[in-house]
């Protein structure tokens, strides 16, 4: 899941580069809090502004992967 949203939005952005800090997604599977659908969804913006469709994408993602 990781992989797939790192390739999606940067590594940089989930792991932090310079000044940026580590994201809270990471931040939470390393704590060992699997309750990430939150922080998961969020990365949805382009240039700071929601975007719909990437909206839905991260949610068919995130379903596919922990639905049964």
């Amino acid at each position: 899941l990781v992989s797939v949203l790192a390739y999606n939005v940067g590594a940089f952005r989930l792991k932090g580069y310079g000044k940026m800090p580590k994201s809270r997604l990471l931040k939470k599977l390393e704590a060992g809090d699997r309750d990430i659908y939150d922080e998961y969804v969020s990365f949805r913006c382009y240039r700071g502004k929601v975007v719909p469709s990437i909206e839905r994408r991260r949610k068919e993602e995130f379903r596919l992967l922990f639905d049964e």
